[in-house]
Formats: structure tokens, sequence, C-alpha cells
């Protein structure tokens, strides 16, 4: 275990800005023995929000699955200058961003068989948060982590993180909370007062998010799907299993895994193509990771 697992904030100076988060930011802090980390904080007002994503990194913690692990079991709670209340958490830290980033990087459209590598361990981390009962509400690329990969022949690791909208089991569901975040995202049960959430609503969105990838438009045309962009047969059948409408009929993270679309054999993607935060790679900032 971590000597950093219980956390004294006054030794974490922030180091630099790592992005936004629907309740807060990002930064990034160094531990006095060198441990690089994560540390997401957001006004007091949100703290059942950062309470709930502490929660399950925990209950995640010591399972191997693709879900981001926490470097700390709890909430820390601070008062910042001019009397500004606080709470934050703290997590492993990704080495190379997020799948928005690795976009960004490719120039806005990603190769198919990038696309169906990630995907594949993307629909990993959804099957065991699925399983357990929760249902992350709030799947994008910039929540899709990239991590190093220590298994031979493989080239990276995708961790789901994000999780201060996500559905507990037995939980609140969380349809208002919903909009504040990515709407184009959000499947057609979400909306209206009656609104469900349920591990479909994953699904959707993973189905979105592919499309855009590939740098395709899919438009909902009634009883027909259109889209506009170059896909596949295996591309445009896998998206098409996602955004189905009902959202019965739509295909499982478990089902999903076995597409071919995810299974080509088309190799791992180039190193290039991951990348690297500018505060991590300008050589500026030293440290071990968690």
């Amino acid at each position: 275990m971590s000597s950093s697992w219980m956390l004294e904030e006054t030794t974490l100076p922030k180091l630099d800005f790592l992005g936004q988060g629907n309740h807060g930011y990002i930064s990034l802090v160094r531990t006095p023995d060198g441990l690089l980390m994560a540390k997401k904080t957001s006004l007091l007002k949100y703290s059942e929000n950062l309470e709930k994503a502490s929660r399950i990194l925990n209950h995640f913690s010591f399972i191997n699955c693709n879900i981001v692990r926490p470097t700390s079991p709890i909430v820390n709670y601070q008062t910042m200058p001019y009397d500004v209340k606080v709470c934050s958490i703290y997590m492993e830290l990704s080495p190379h961003g997020s799948l928005l980033d690795m976009k960004a990087k490719a120039g806005g459209i990603l190769p198919e068989n990038v696309v169906g590598y990630c995907i594949l361990q993307v629909l990993e981390g959804l099957r065991d948060l699925h399983r357990h009962g929760y249902v992350h509400c709030d799947l994008k690329p910039e929540n899709i982590l990239i991590f190093s990969s220590y298994t031979p022949g493989e080239l990276c690791e995708l961790k789901l993180a994000g999780f201060s909208l996500a559905k507990e089991p037995n939980g609140p569901n969380p349809v208002e909370c919903l909009f504040k975040g990515e709407p184009d995202y959000l499947a057609p049960e979400v909306a209206g007062p009656g609104g469900m959430i349920s591990s479909p609503v994953d699904i959707f969105s993973l189905g979105v998010m592919v499309s855009e990838m590939l740098g395709a438009i899919v438009t909902d045309g009634g009883t027909r799907t259109y889209f506009t962009g170059g896909l596949s047969p295996l591309a445009k059948d896998f998206v098409r299993r996602c955004i189905v409408p009902h959202p019965v009929a739509r295909a499982t993270a478990e089902e999903l895994i076995y597409h071919p679309f995810v299974r080509q054999s088309l190799g791992v993607p180039p190193f290039e193509m991951l990348p690297v935060p500018s505060c991590l790679s300008n050589g500026v900032v030293q440290g071990r990771l968690f």
C-alpha cells in the first residue's frame, strides 16, 4: 500500500492544471515521496457528487478492472483563501491523458483499428460497472483515461473516470444532473420528467462516442439511422446496436465485447498516437506513478 494512502493536504502543492470536470477542476500534485497524482477539487456545494465518486472508486479499487484507482480513500475538506470551502479526492495520474486528447492529436478522426482497440477496454470497464449495479451516466472521451500497459503486446490500458454524475445501486436517478453534462451523448429515455437511468444509457453514449471518433455523424430519421462519414459495415453495425431508441433493445456491454468491430485483428496502435500532457512531456515535472 502506498504511503500516500492517507494524505496530508498541506504537503501537496499544485504543480499544474490538468483539466475541467463537471463540478470542479483537475490538478497535478506530488507527495513528498515523489508520487504524482491527479486531484479533483470542487466547491463544497458539490461535496455529495464528489463523495459519490469517491465511494465508487473505492468500491472498485481492489478489483482488477478498467476503472481509475483512488490514491486515497477519503474526501478531503479545506478552506481556501477568501473563506472559499472546497473538497477534493485523489486518483492515479494518467500519463497519456484521455481519449479526447488522443483524438485531438490524430486531427479529430481516429483509425478504425485504434477505436476498436480502445473501445474493447471501455466495454470491459462498463461490463464490470454494470455487473455491480452502477451506471456511469457521463460516458465521453474525456472521461476515458489512457495509461501505459505492462502486458506484453499491448500498448496502453484505458480506464473509466468521471463518476460524479453516476447512478449507484438502489440510488436515486440523477436525471436533472445529466443535462448539465453532455446532452449530445444522452439516451432518448433520459429526457423528460419521467426519465429513467439504467445501464443502456451508457451503451447509447458509447455508440455516439464511437461514431464521433471515426468522424461520422449519426442522424435518427425515425425508422432509419443515417450515417454521414466513411464507416465500415462492422462499425455501422456496432453503432446501430448501441443507439437503438428503445433501451431494452440495445446491446449490452457483455454482448458488444464479442462484436467483430472490437475483435478485428489489426494490431495495436503505434506509440506515436499516445498523447502526453505538456506538464509531463517537457521534463519539468518529475516523479513516479501510482
